[in-house]
């Protein structure tokens, strides 16, 4: 008789295949059992063997070869339903109960119910664009004023500018299209060129089509040739890819494939070897989450590096490259808290990291501060004191035990010393998206932060609309 494996050798065996091996003790019993195991099963065809612990719906009778035995996949399901714990411990952090006075904030609403996808601040016109899952762009000035309003070629998901901040005329840039904003795989979404006149009126010039699910695009010229390439974020869902289109020349474009996994979510061009070569670093958000660096060799040519891996539970949703530690060195700054999958219930480990730049590609944790949900993080000096403070929303916030960390401020005291803040809006909205720059041009950081709810969630208790987006203006200067 074959000779079974012990159930975690199994778990790593086959979880590693595809991503970080992930322990039991990340989440509790019945999420593995209910949710996880069987999600992870179907992709081990394990469901067609008619095993636990998959219903009935689930169950399909086939003569064909699977990639896990009966034996193997009984003892992956006793290790970790014997392993794990019965619920998952608690954040370990006092409530949040201070209310920053660093702001005044003021409330905005668009339509019926808050649809907000993206924002963004266009410190050069003093504009904010807003881009909604009605796949409509609409522009305010500084004040909150519209200055009009534009059906986009679908929902917006990223914009970057062009033309010069200080002497803008004309505004022109980029913008991503992730097509439909729902998991799936069709190839709906698109990159193209628009300009903006100061009256607002939007022109736009297609780059890209028939994408999957893309949420980032980045200018640069990453082959030296001195004429500029795109990099592209295409998410996707089961069908996606991380690459790079090599710009030839009249307006024709070579795709270059970096890696062909879905989850890119967002990514950065550095020279972190300081060869004068643009190298490229990207947070994998899906799957084998991960933040990866792709070190440019030259001639096209690219190393792949990996600088971090999570486990797929953690469900990383943004980071940025910045020097927290004021060494010289780019180090990192992530959040985990996408809570939409399988296991959606409180994570104690979600929340905001610091990862340091130890030289040698190599990053360790440094700072942790637990956040249910959190989706986005930014670091910017907000009092002026020349430390860096940070802002961060969660979309999954404990509601209600502490809704509090809906938004939070971490205002930065001596080294990673912070002492944590809300705004009393926090309950008006779920925030899924936040920019900050000076968007009144007074000196200092502003903030916006945006709502996406269900239709039938856009009303308080006593009948107002919620607000699309807030603004957060900095009131230091």
């Amino acid at each position: 008789m074959e000779k079974v494996k012990p159930g975690k050798q199994l778990a790593k065996t086959y979880c590693s295949n595809c991503h970080l091996f992930p322990e039991p003790s990340l989440l509790d019993k019945k999420t593995w059992k209910k949710n996880v195991l069987p999600a992870m099963g179907k992709l081990l065809g394990a469901q067609q063997l008619d095993l636990h612990p998959f219903e009935e719906s689930d169950r399909i009778v086939s003569h064909q070869e699977f990639s896990i035995s009966a034996n193997d996949w009984n003892q992956l399901v006793k290790y970790y339903s014997d392993e794990a714990p019965e619920k998952l411990p608690p954040q370990s952090r006092s409530a949040i109960k201070n209310v920053t006075d660093w702001f005044i904030v003021e409330k905005k609403s668009i339509g019926e119910f808050p649809t907000t996808t993206f924002l963004k601040i266009d410190p050069g016109n003093k504009w904010i664009y807003v881009a909604g899952r009605d796949s409509v762009l609409t522009i305010f000035d500084h004040r909150l004023h519209q200055v009009s309003n534009h059906f986009s070629q679908g929902i917006l998901a990223d914009m970057f500018f062009t033309s010069d901040l200080k002497n803008p005329g004309d505004r022109k840039g980029v913008c991503t299209n992730i097509g439909i904003m729902d998991p799936n795989d069709l190839k709906t979404g698109s990159v193209y060129v628009f300009t903006i006149g100061r009256d607002g009126k939007l022109l736009t010039k297609n780059l890209f089509d028939t994408l999957a699910r893309p949420v980032q695009a980045i200018s640069s010229d990453l082959n030296a040739d001195n004429i500029a390439d795109y990099l592209l974020c295409n998410f996707g869902n089961k069908d996606g890819n991380f690459s790079w289109m090599q710009n030839v020349g009249n307006e024709k474009y070579i795709q270059k494939m970096l890696e062909s996994l879905p989850g890119s979510i967002r990514a950065y061009v550095e020279d972190m070897d300081h060869d004068g070569l643009k190298d490229i670093i990207v947070l994998f958000a899906q799957a084998n989450e991960g933040i990866r660096l792709f070190l440019n060799k030259g001639d096209g040519k690219f190393d792949r590096i990996d600088l971090l891996r999570f486990p797929p539970v953690y469900g990383s949703t943004y980071f940025e490259m910045v020097d927290l530690n004021s060494d010289g060195n780019k180090d990192i700054l992530y959040t985990c808290g996408d809570n939409a999958d399988y296991s959606n219930i409180l994570k104690n480990y979600h929340g905001i990291y610091f990862f340091l730049n130890m030289g040698g590609y190599r990053f360790e944790q440094a700072y942790f501060f637990p956040m249910h949900g959190a989706f986005k993080a930014m670091a910017k000096d907000f009092n002026k004191d020349g430390k860096l403070d940070i802002a961060a929303i969660s979309y999954f916030p404990d509601r209600k035990a502490q809704p509090q960390e809906s938004f939070v401020l971490l205002e930065r005291r001596e080294g990673f010393q912070f002492i944590p803040y809300t705004i009393k809006e926090h309950t008006e909205g779920h925030w899924l998206t936040m920019d900050a720059a000076d968007v009144d041009a007074d000196g200092d950081d502003d903030i916006v932060i945006g709502s996406l709810v269900l239709p039938n969630g856009n009303a308080d208790k006593k009948g107002e609309r919620k607000p699309s987006f807030l603004l957060l203006r900095n009131k230091k200067n």
